[in-house]
């Protein structure tokens, strides 16, 4: 018998993400999905480089969307 196969995908570098920021949306890229200790958290940014200004979210607070092909706040 063969294991039940998760759909979800893990999360990656390059992937779309939504960030809801009040009442702004944007779509930022991620940038990096090692951050030192921390296995918890990924670094997303504009333009998706390693080292630009951007922000660390909590992955356990997405879910991939594969209607929107990208990471979606989890309500």
């Amino acid at each position: 018998m063969k294991a039940r196969k998760d759909n979800r995908p893990t999360m990656r570098v390059g992937d779309r993400i939504l960030i809801n920021k009040g009442i702004s949306k944007k779509v930022l890229i991620i940038a990096r999905v090692e951050i030192p200790h921390s296995n918890e958290r990924i670094f997303v940014s504009k333009s998706g480089g390693k080292y630009t200004m951007g922000l660390k979210v909590w992955k356990s607070d997405y879910a991939w969307s594969e209607k929107n092909q990208m990471w979606v706040p989890k309500h």
